[in-house]
């Protein structure tokens, strides 16, 4: 009998993991490679389309763009709420994936049938316009329901309790990141390209067969995906205990009731038991902030916390029948959504100066010589935007470099890369991205003012260039020539006057600021991206990506509003009335407008410092599993009297007995129903496949 008593308690061994990040991730990452390059496909060339095809003036066709823009970063607030309290994110990615197919397909009809643009040298009609704009709002419902969801469901593949899953993890972000540049760089390079050299209809039916390429990709990896449930909305959530927190009597801080935290025994083909273990060095996820966890997934148990203390009296709400309305568990889930948000005010500003890349710089570039001569003779002028391509293949030979070299050889230095240090640093080098970009617009008008003209060859005095400013119209065609004067005053109103050519600053002068731009998104971007996912709860991921994406278009609104500022007040000071943004920039300070942004960076940089100081990353509690035999399945509930204790061998566990691990606390002696509800400590489970809806 004692022999078959040892023989139940021996273990059962996992079967030997394969590497989640090359089985189970490329289908995750191709799927973004290819849903990216369909959206850069279309919106890089749209304001082209816009101006050229639809006869649109160009103020009006960047407001659309903007429009269109940011409702594609507020609509992933309704996709990350259906995602985390209704269908879960697969589901999600999927049907809003062929909302997003559907959209492309129309935007393809709109270029192609016959009367759905307008003829040369017309705008177009409402019925035209409708048309267009219908297929682009599609598009940015479909992108809704993908980028809050893509990144959080590739990171729920991870186990946070397996040490190499834990490292494969951080990799996962840096690749997310580099998969959505090389999609980037394919969309404004050879995407482009074809729109405006072959047809704007095959231009967007490449994209629209692209993104039909993601969703097969997508699906194709279902049979090896983990699932999240999804749980009651988590925005709701966040309401509901910090209004409960309001309206609770006070009551003086006490310790916080461990009793009140969720057990969790998880089930599925080996039913798998997890005790709460005493975290030490050794067990937890480190990801430089000593003792920190990178995440839960299953792997441990949030902590109760020391900040946001007041949300505490929420668990005193009770609901009818005098149970408690809020766990503990629960309060610290909105404790860490809350936490988030300085983090998230703090890196509006950083995506405010991003978007000068789109613009400015552009601007600037256009006033730069962009003759690039030929080997076989001859020169191409670049298009100015192409130069962002300069920003993005930075960022593709950055991440391996930081993935490979920079974050491991900080961890063997023992002294690793926090996420919020990672955020700072990226904010350091976008200061130095505005000041290059003042330096090399302040150089450039300085040769602009101070240039050097043709000397005059003939006439007395004065020996020297011949200076004159003024204001012409015509034709780019018209001819004006000018003699060399001699000493006096001339009337410039007649006679032939030759316009010289400023001294151009070469176009390559912008490439500093381009790549320090990319460096600062390898920091502060994809940091951003990784700590909204790690030290959200799990039941809050996807809303908690949206919240990062929010800040990307808030930061994109801001800009414009920034922009708006600077050329009302601007202008008021002016005595031309043109401001420091005026339609000519050589009229204008643009050198001034960038080192302003950097000032406004440094002050954002000190309160980024002073709130990353006071910042308490989420501590799990970390567990030990324990595989029961399959006979075994569900261990029973321990019994509601306490019997005699018996101590288990850390890798079994024992049915007929209570279980005890040493240095571990143990199960609530009867646990409510409730424990087996969503928590910090869920362990997704994979359904039977395939499972496109589940």
């Amino acid at each position: 009998m004692a022999a078959l008593e040892d023989a139940a308690l021996e273990p059962v061994e996992d079967p030997p993991k394969r590497s989640t990040l090359l089985t189970v991730c490329p289908f995750i990452l191709g799927n973004e490679f290819c849903e990216r390059l369909a959206f850069y496909g279309l919106s890089t060339n749209l304001i082209i389309y816009m101006t050229r095809v639809m006869g649109e003036d160009n103020g009006f066709a960047a407001i659309q763009l903007n429009l269109f823009e940011g409702t594609c970063y507020l609509t992933p607030l309704l996709g990350a709420w259906l995602a985390d309290s209704a269908w879960g994110r697969y589901k999600t990615i999927l049907i809003f994936s062929s909302i997003y197919f559907l959209g492309m397909v129309l935007l393809t009809l709109s270029a192609w049938l016959p009367g759905m643009t307008p003829s040369p040298d017309e705008y177009a009609s409402p019925l035209q316009n409708a048309f267009l704009y219908t297929s682009l709002y599609v598009v940015a419902l479909g992108t809704g329901g993908i980028k809050p969801n893509v990144s959080a469901f590739g990171a729920d593949q991870f186990d946070e309790s397996d040490p190499q899953d834990r490292k494969e993890k951080t990799s996962f972000f840096n690749w997310f990141y580099f998969f959505v540049n090389i999609g980037s760089l394919l969309a404004v390079t050879v995407i482009v390209w074809v729109q405006e050299n072959i047809s704007w209809a095959v231009g967007f039916a490449i994209p629209a067969a692209v993104m039909a390429c993601a969703i097969a990709t997508f699906v194709a990896g279902a049979p090896l995906y983990t699932h999240v449930a999804p749980t009651e909305s988590p925005i709701s959530r966040v309401f509901k205990v910090v209004w409960a927190a309001y309206k609770a009597p006070r009551r003086s801080a006490s310790p916080h009731d461990e009793s009140s935290l969720d057990a969790l025994l998880g089930d599925g083909a080996n039913a798998s038991l997890y005790l709460p273990a005493e975290a030490n060095g050794g067990s937890l996820y480190q990801n430089g902030d000593g003792g920190v966890n990178g995440g839960t997934h299953g792997a441990g148990m949030g902590r109760p916390t020391k900040s946001l203390q007041w949300l505490d009296q929420a668990t005193e709400a009770r609901v009818q029948g005098g149970a408690r309305r809020f766990t503990q568990r629960q309060v610290e889930e909105v404790k860490l959504v809350l936490r988030l948000l300085p983090i998230f005010a703090t890196t509006v500003l950083y995506w405010t100066i991003y978007m000068q890349m789109g613009s400015f710089f552009v601007a600037q570039g256009v006033n730069m010589d962009r003759a690039l001569a030929l080997p076989w003779g001859g020169s191409f002028v670049i298009p100015a935007a192409s130069l962002a391509s300069i920003n993005t293949v930075s960022i593709v030979a950055l991440i391996p470099i930081y993935d490979k070299l920079l974050a491991p050889g900080m961890r063997k230095l023992g002294r690793p890369i926090t996420l919020l240090q990672r955020i700072g640093w990226g904010l350091l080098v976008c200061v130095a991205s505005m000041l290059m970009a003042g330096y090399v617009e302040h150089h450039r008008l300085s040769l602009c003012n101070f240039g050097t003209w043709d000397p005059p060859s003939t006439g007395g005095s004065p020996d020297g260039p011949f200076f004159s400013r003024f204001t012409f119209s015509g034709s780019q065609d018209d001819s004006h020539s000018s003699s060399s004067p001699d000493a006096g005053q001339y009337n410039s109103g007649g006679g032939n006057h030759k316009v010289h050519c400023l001294e151009e600053m070469s176009v390559w002068w912008q490439v500093p600021q381009y790549l320090l731009v990319g460096l600062s998104e390898v920091f502060t971007s994809i940091g951003q991206l990784e700590i909204f996912y790690d030290q959200a709860p799990d039941v809050m991921r996807s809303c908690s990506m949206a919240l990062q994406l929010l800040s990307v278009c808030i930061g994109s609104y801001l800009s414009g509003a920034v922009v708006y500022g600077f050329s009302v007040y601007t202008s008021r000071y002016d005595p031309g009335g043109q401001g420091w943004l005026p339609k000519d920039l050589n009229q204008g300070r643009l050198d001034l407008f960038f080192l302003t942004l950097a000032a406004l960076m440094v002050l954002n940089l000190l309160i980024f410092l002073r709130v990353a100081s006071q910042y308490e990353y989420k501590a799990v509690e970390h567990v030990k599993r324990l595989v029961l035999p399959r006979s075994m399945q569900r261990p029973p509930r321990p019994p509601t009297h306490p019997p005699r204790s018996l101590p288990v061998d850390s890798r079994g566990a024992s049915v007929a007995h209570p279980l005890a691990v040493p240095g571990a606390a143990s199960i609530p002696s009867s646990p409510a129903p409730s424990i087996f509800s969503r928590s910090l400590a869920f362990m997704p489970k994979s359904p039977a496949m395939p499972a496109p809806f589940r």
